[in-house]
């Protein structure tokens, strides 16, 4: 797409701003046309409401987890808020397609970038090879449980949708996990 030619002048403010996104973003223009998607996003702004919730996530160390799953935690039965939570959707709405036509490595990144912004996780790397995908997850609860109902969400969905086409070698601490997929063809 041609690039057209744009001068003007901004306040001091507006320039700091600018200077701060400039090691996230690049140069001026790259900070200005994502700034401009921004402002022309379907969904209008954030509302106050929308700021406070990305506050409580960041800096009260708070989480998100669907309704049905919060219900079932309540109710002490881990086993259905595995099972029946709502990962499933959830990556089908952001990748705008069905489970059968999503690919293992789309889904774990897709998973990747939700647990980031629901501060799920602390940090995932998801390295690839000859034959191979293997997802590291790391989280500062320490508690090997929190590993392993993390580690259920993943293989729940890995069984229904994966499970011929590649094998899964796990490894669960206190610290998170690893499971390594394998394909079989």
């Amino acid at each position: 797409m041609p690039k057209r030619r744009l001068q003007t002048t901004l306040s001091d403010e507006a320039f700091k701003i600018i200077e701060k996104f400039k090691p996230n973003y690049g140069g001026i223009n790259e900070i200005i046309e994502e700034a401009l998607k921004l402002l022309n996003r379907e969904d209008g702004s954030l509302s106050e409401d929308d700021v406070l919730l990305i506050k409580l996530i960041r800096e009260l160390d708070f989480t998100g987890c669907g309704r049905s799953q919060y219900m079932h935690l309540i109710c002490g039965d881990l086993e259905r808020a595995i099972k029946e939570n709502m990962m499933e959707t959830a990556v089908e709405w952001f990748l705008k397609k069905p489970f059968p036509e999503i690919k293992l490595e789309e889904f774990l990144e897709t998973v990747k970038r939700g647990w980031k912004i629901l501060n799920r996780v602390d940090y995932v790397e998801i390295t690839k090879g000859d034959g191979w995908i293997q997802f590291f997850c790391e989280h500062t609860m320490r508690r090997r449980e929190v590993s392993e109902f993390l580690a259920m969400h993943i293989l729940n969905i890995y069984e229904k949708y994966y499970s011929e086409e590649w094998d899964v070698l796990k490894s669960i601490s206190t610290n998170g996990f690893t499971l390594k997929f394998y394909s079989k063809v």
